[in-house]
């Protein structure tokens, strides 16, 4: 009888030593996993002026943002078309246009001024919102006007990258037009 409880308690300890090794191994698996931030919801009275500061900042000659600014919204919203930095979880497919996104978090649609990259329609370029010399991004990512450098309770691991890259005083001299 000793023997067969010798032999019972190995069993048992077999078997919580392999839960608590699936375990760690979950744990893991979570802590490297990369999750995308949840965008900041606004209310429609948000938007609609979120929105009317983008137009009015286009003003009456199309003003556009400088180079470095769009260059940062690219890297925010695109990526690199490496690991360390993907697309941006929010980037959605255009259904009306091919080979176009437009953002899913911020509540603009697909619409043509939406686009987020350079549109040619009917032979005419059209304004981009990545243009816009003012305009926000819902996950507040460099380059955008409400951009804020991350934190370390973030988990925003693109932010975080474009940061590394450029330096947080580079991103907030270009996220702010003057």
């Amino acid at each position: 009888m000793n023997e067969e409880q010798n032999n019972q308690k190995s069993v048992e300890e077999y078997k919580k030593e392999y839960t608590q090794r699936l375990i760690n191994r979950a744990n893991k698996k979570f802590a490297e996993k990369k999750t995308e931030p949840v965008p900041e919801q606004k209310s429609f009275i948000e938007k609609a002026k979120s929105f009317a500061s983008s137009v009015a900042s286009r003003g009456l000659s199309n003003n556009k943002s400088s180079q470095e600014t769009k260059q940062l919204r690219i890297l925010s919203c695109h990526g690199d078309n490496t690991e360390a930095l993907p697309p941006c979880g929010s980037r959605r497919n255009s259904s009306k246009y091919e080979g176009s996104f437009y953002c899913g978090a911020c509540g603009c649609g697909d619409k043509k001024g939406t686009q987020l990259v350079n549109l040619t329609v009917n032979g005419e370029e059209q304004y981009c919102k990545l243009d816009y010399p003012k305009v926000s991004c819902p996950l507040k990512m460099p380059g955008f006007t409400d951009y804020v450098p991350d934190s370390e309770q973030s988990h925003n691991s693109r932010k975080k990258e474009i940061e590394n890259r450029h330096g947080v005083v580079y991103i907030t001299e270009h996220s702010n037009p003057k």
